[in-house]
């Protein structure tokens, strides 16, 4: 399966409205919404309701090409249809800083973390929908399953869905981390940043599994330095401490590597999770 990324250009059918707050929900209409920030951040998301499965996915993506996107970049919009649930979907609000830039984990800037701000609004808009807090998952592929990951740090009770992830950005390479460090942080690498922040750059922290009620976290094992610098380093860490119960793992073989998303019977099994 390709997971597809789907920038503006080709939203030119959804409205587009600006976000209010939870008031601006739209129960029976796809919609993208905006909302800029008094710090000058603007957030992007689109909202695919399916109000009767009382489940809400909030999807976060990966590194988007800037030679072929314009931000906002949602991916996997185009399986919107697919699964049993509201579908959000968040772009992230770094792609703004510089037009170069990519990839960058939704980490935020110094003194700001936007995952922090979109589980804010995630938060907000539970009791429109109705749904309860242990039907709320997060989902995300490579940079996207890192931001999904990391979100159970913001929701209590999440169950994650995380494909081929990074998770933990000290173990990738410092050309991409370092592009991250200069945009959002004005330093050189992320070394750089001040200690206080580095929460923000990894998944391996008490805090994401104390937070998430499941994790799904399935690997290409054809995508050798994901699986042995950041699938192993993930599960290893589960399984030191009393949550490895909440930890699920599904390897899948594609020749495609890293670029090869959740394949047929990967995606079977997620679909089932997420009709738990």
């Amino acid at each position: 399966m390709k997971a597809k990324k789907t920038s503006i250009n080709n939203l030119k059918n959804v409205t587009i409205s600006e976000w209010g707050g939870p008031e601006s929900l739209r129960l029976n209409e796809r919609v993208l919404y905006t909302e800029k920030t008094a710090d000058g951040d603007q957030y992007d998301f689109v909202f695919a309701p399916k109000q009767e499965s009382g489940r809400l996915i909030v999807f976060f993506s990966g590194d988007a090409r800037r030679t072929k996107f314009e931000p906002p970049v949602f991916q996997r919009w185009s399986w919107a249809s697919k699964f049993p649930a509201n579908c959000l979907y968040f772009s992230d609000p770094a792609l703004y800083l510089n037009d170069q830039l990519g990839l960058a984990w939704y980490a935020g800037g110094q003194g700001t973390d936007y995952l922090e701000h979109i589980w804010g609004i995630v938060n907000s808009i539970l009791p429109t929908l109705g749904v309860a807090p242990g039907r709320v998952f997060s989902y995300g592929s490579s940079g996207g399953g890192f931001a999904a990951l990391r979100s159970a740090q913001y929701f209590h009770g999440l169950r994650v869905v995380a494909i081929n992830p990074q998770t933990d950005l000290w173990a990738y390479p410092q050309k991409w981390t370092s592009r991250l460090a200069r945009a959002a942080y004005g330093v050189g690498t992320l070394k750089d940043v001040s200690p206080d922040e580095h929460y923000k750059f990894t998944t391996l922290d008490r805090r994401t599994l104390d937070g998430a009620q499941e994790i799904f976290l399935a690997q290409n094992i054809q995508d050798c330095d994901h699986h042995w610098n950041h699938f192993e380093p993930f599960r290893q860490f589960a399984h030191l401490t009393s949550n490895s119960r909440k930890l699920t793992t599904k390897l899948f073989s594609d020749p495609s590597g890293h670029a090869g998303a959740e394949d047929e019977e990967t995606f079977s099994h997620i679909m089932g999770f997420l009709q738990q």
